[in-house]
């Protein structure tokens, strides 16, 4: 059987690692990604889109695949405003996850947050529950959410706040046993990997994955 598979937010600290996972597992036929500009080395099996994320309509010209990886995700800072900053984290995936249920596509796996809440009171985490809640209500056969902590890895754009709390979260990492191991720092090319050995190892219906789980199997 061929395996086809989407990634959004190819170019990002995750899709990046996740697009290279895919390339390397000889489970997957081709890796398609929609990106802003040409960003990534030629491959036999990379289709590589230019992609304009804001037409709607755009979606309707991509190919069917089996699978969509989604590794969307900005800041306020970074989007500019809430409003932007939910059309990347919200909107988006899920008209992906609408347009992956219209082709009837086998699985759909996303990125989140740690603290994903639809009724909690900061902005971030309650966006990045409310895409969860509503991929649950998708028909696609095979959901799965991961839900990492804070994410280790170098990221193309600086973000200065975020590159402190990675220097302390480096220190505490060790310290974190039993019930705060959930909240250690987890590296993207960890995620990556966790995400592809889910989606080979996967059930139907909708899994969720917390940040220390997602390196369980890899």
């Amino acid at each position: 059987m061929i395996k086809s598979t989407l990634v959004i937010g190819s170019t990002g600290l995750v899709g990046s690692y996740l697009v290279q996972e895919l390339l390397n597992s000889p489970n997957f036929d081709s890796v398609t990604t929609p990106v802003r500009k040409l960003s990534f080395d030629s491959h036999p099996r990379l289709n590589e889109i230019i992609f304009d994320f804001e037409t709607e309509s755009e979606i309707e010209l991509l190919e069917p695949v089996n699978h969509i990886f989604c590794c969307l995700g900005t800041t306020i800072k970074t989007a500019g405003s809430k409003e932007a900053f939910r059309f990347v984290d919200f909107e988006l995936p899920l008209r992906f996850a609408k347009w992956a249920e219209k082709i009837n596509a086998d699985s759909f796996s996303i990125v989140t947050a740690i603290a994903a809440n639809s009724g909690s009171a900061i902005f971030y985490n309650r966006v990045k529950g409310e895409i969860e809640e509503a991929l649950k209500k998708t028909t696609i056969p095979i959901i799965q959410i991961f839900q990492p902590s804070l994410i280790m890895g170098r990221r193309k754009e600086s973000r200065f706040g975020e590159n402190a709390v990675k220097g302390i979260m480096t220190l505490l990492n060790p310290l974190m046993i039993g019930s705060a191991k959930k909240y250690a720092g987890i590296h993207a090319q960890t995620i990556a990997r966790g995400m592809v050995f889910y989606l080979d190892n996967s059930r139907q219906g909708v899994s969720v994955f917390e940040s220390h789980q997602i390196g369980a199997g890899v």
